[in-house]
């Protein structure tokens, strides 16, 4: 990203993380800084929630940028955007943030080239191929931060001026004209596109992640011994215990009770004995899980036998570590097992990832409880407790659209079994 904006981390000595938006100068910008402070970190936002919001404004600041438009000089004169700019702004939120920078960049180059080219034929040239956008979800997400942030920093402004001037008038007149045409243009998911919504992996599917992971596969698409370990027993983690990524890189060796055969998936937001910058976190409710008897003793096989191999290992508690370093397995490193599955394994869907492991838990869970005659609302509270759920929460329908789907299809063939037999019964 050459245009200078960046989300970094700090990480202070009790290990709170405050995520920053830097500026082309290497400083933080002074009002999202204040707004991460005042607004996310004061109401006790995770470190990833205010990251998330500041990647959303830094959306917003390269569309500043590449309009040309100075931030101060609107304040000053009492407003910000002009309607037809909300829906530029609309339109840059739906693209991958790659394709926004490599617009702002050009933008950029044209300029120091002092090519007397306005933004406005730069923005008619000829398209050199379809640009994908993001999914409605993810772009609604960064007009959202970026309406928060805008909605914050005019009523900032117009509270620094008697409530009877006219210049907090049209601060004010601004920020509810921004926040509302904001709000009335998010993108909104088609509800109707059931059939592209996320499930989880077949059988078949599950049966190949299995083969290749094993580590005495010939197909398994890791060398070192260490990395063919440690990562079939992360797939096999996600596979039986439904965990989030971030569960699973905060488990600590004294987590495990090996003798009860339990696992404790804990919170511990900003832990100052975490030392990776990007905390894994769990965004879920504590929880203590049980472990079967194949995941004690490949668990405890990896811990005694290839963990503790790793003499950096044994200066922190976390389960998974990397294979060179023996530090905590860091999020980046951590996709990396999937990417490498995606390229190397043929057999694997195109789009494997972590979360569809979770999904695939939820799928097998349901098959269970219907098993085991399991009525609906006690299904519930066992799926929301193994989850880390509130008992209250709605996203079990997230994650239980295959079986939806399944359990569908057969109550239809058997309505349709009935009534083609009462047709005939009636001829």
């Amino acid at each position: 990203m050459t245009t200078g904006y960046r989300v970094s981390t700090v990480v202070y000595g009790s290990g709170e993380r405050l995520p920053m938006l830097i500026g082309s100068d290497g400083v933080p910008l002074f009002e999202p800084t204040i707004f991460a402070l005042t607004e996310l970190r004061a109401r006790n936002r995770a470190a990833n929630t205010i990251s998330n919001s500041l990647r959303g404004i830094l959306v917003f600041y390269l569309f500043l940028d590449l309009n040309g438009i100075d931030l101060k000089r609107r304040l000053a004169e009492g407003y910000v955007l002009a309607m037809g700019e909300i829906e530029d702004l609309v339109r840059l939120c739906r693209l991958p943030i790659e394709e926004i920078v490599s617009q702002s960049n050009q933008v950029e180059a044209i300029s120091i080239a002092e090519k007397v080219v306005s933004l406005e034929k730069h923005r008619q040239r000829p398209a050199t191929g379809m640009i994908k956008e993001i999914v409605p979800a993810f772009a609604a997400t960064r007009l959202r931060c970026i309406r928060d942030y805008l909605n914050w920093l005019l009523a900032d402004r117009s509270f620094r001026f008697a409530a009877s001037s006219d210049f907090r008038s049209s601060l004010e007149a601004a920020r509810k004209f921004v926040v509302g045409a904001l709000d009335a243009r998010l993108p909104t998911g088609d509800n109707r596109g059931y059939l592209g919504q996320r499930e989880g992996l077949d059988t078949d599917s599950v049966t190949e992640l299995l083969r290749v992971v094993d580590p005495g596969c010939p197909d398994n698409p890791w060398h070192d011994e260490h990395s063919r370990f440690r990562n079939e027993l992360v797939i096999l983690w996600l596979y039986y215990l439904g965990l989030r990524r971030g569960e699973l890189l905060g488990v600590r060796v004294s987590d495990i009770d090996f003798r009860k055969g339990s696992v404790i998936v804990a919170r511990r937001a900003d832990d100052p004995n975490d030392p990776r910058k990007n905390q894994p976190n769990v965004k879920t409710r504590a929880r203590e899980i049980p472990l079967s008897k194949l995941l004690q003793d490949k668990t405890h096989a990896y811990v005694i036998k290839y963990r503790s191999a790793l003499p950096a290992a044994r200066k922190h508690g976390f389960v998974f570590v990397a294979s060179d370093s023996g530090a905590p397995l860091s999020i980046p490193s951590f996709a990396k097992i999937f990417n490498v599955l995606r390229a190397k394994c043929p057999g694997l869907p195109r789009n494997l990832f972590a979360h569809l492991l979770r999904h695939t838990w939820n799928d097998r869970f349901s098959e269970e409880m219907d098993r085991r005659n399991v009525g609906d609302e006690t299904e519930k509270k066992t799926r929301s407790y193994l989850m880390g759920w509130s008992e209250t929460s709605g996203t079990a329908a997230t994650y239980t659209r295959r079986h939806v789907r399944q359990k569908a299809k057969n109550a239809s063939l058997e309505m349709q079994s009935r009534m083609q037999a009462r047709g005939k019964n009636d001829e």
